[in-house]
């Protein structure tokens, strides 16, 4: 008879070990929040200064936070050029669910409207994206 629940019991966990992940296990791949602006020409260096004064202070602090880069627009190599967007912020959260918590945190208020918004032209666009593969480069 134990022979009999000791098999059960392994053809069970055996089977659980090929279920689907569940949907907190699978996602387990990083957001992106990419947010195309356009910077007014005499705001640029006052946005550089707040980015790292005001932005990444704040937004260090925020569960789930991996990284932030402000990127400057260089040249197209394929396809038109937006005249409306000349700097895209990148955001990267765990989850999109501690990135959409962040937005509505108290240190976001300053960290986006003071620091960023307010150096802005025109309306930005933002887009979310999952990252489904990535290299990074190693030492050694």
């Amino acid at each position: 008879m134990k022979r009999r629940n000791i098999f059960h019991s392994l053809l069970a966990a055996s089977a659980a070990s090929f279920a689907l992940p569940t949907e907190a296990q699978a996602a387990t791949n990083p957001i992106q929040l990419h947010t195309d602006i356009h910077v007014k020409a005499e705001e640029e260096k006052q946005l550089l200064e707040d980015f790292h004064k005001l932005f990444l202070p704040r937004i260090k602090k925020a569960p789930g936070f991996i990284d932030a880069k402000l990127i400057q627009f260089v040249k197209a190599n394929v396809g038109k050029i937006n005249p409306h967007f000349n700097y895209r912020l990148v955001q990267v959260f765990e989850t999109e669910a501690l990135r959409e918590a962040w937005s509505t945190a108290e240190g976001h208020k300053i960290a986006w409207h003071e620091a960023i918004e307010s150096h802005l032209k025109v309306p930005f666009d933002a887009f979310v994206y999952e990252v489904v593969a990535e290299s990074k480069k190693t030492l050694g």
